[in-house]
């Protein structure tokens, strides 16, 4: 009688395929995370302690210097320009949220002269964006 040696089949995964996936997910998420840094001028915020997180708005970000230059975007502009750039967009779209991001040695003045142009332009919807977490190390209590 003849025999026949029985075959067993060996279940291998190839993961080649996997890794490069793996990979190329790792790329695009890296890639990807670069892109997503917010735009504009840097600006060191006020802390506030009760600050409420804001979703990401469509308006326009308004940044306001230490020495009291006005920029929207990277382009510096001055009050009036800053004035009718809203009055343009109220009218294209009959709404706008403006966000002001201002350095905490802004003198409170700017502030209010930057909310006046929006509320004079027909804006309704004003954020001042604080910072939630003391930079400083020293905090000293009275």
């Amino acid at each position: 009688m003849i025999e026949f040696k029985k075959k067993t089949l060996k279940l291998e995964f190839n993961l080649t395929p996997l890794i490069d996936m793996v990979f190329l997910l790792l790329i695009f998420f890296l890639l990807t995370a670069n892109f997503l840094r917010e735009e504009g001028i840097s600006v060191r915020l006020p802390y506030a302690k009760t600050a409420t997180p804001i979703q990401k708005t469509e308006g326009l970000t308004v940044y306001l210097t230490a020495k009291g230059e006005t920029f929207l975007g990277k382009k510096q502009v001055s009050l009036e320009q800053v004035y009718q750039i809203f009055c343009h967009k109220i009218k294209e779209t009959n709404y706008l949220m403006v966000t002001i991001k201002a350095d905490k040695a802004t003198p409170i003045e700017w502030v209010v002269r930057v909310i006046d142009r929006a509320r004079l332009a027909g804006v309704r919807k004003i954020f001042i964006v604080t910072d939630r977490k003391l930079k400083s190390k020293t905090i000293r209590k009275h």
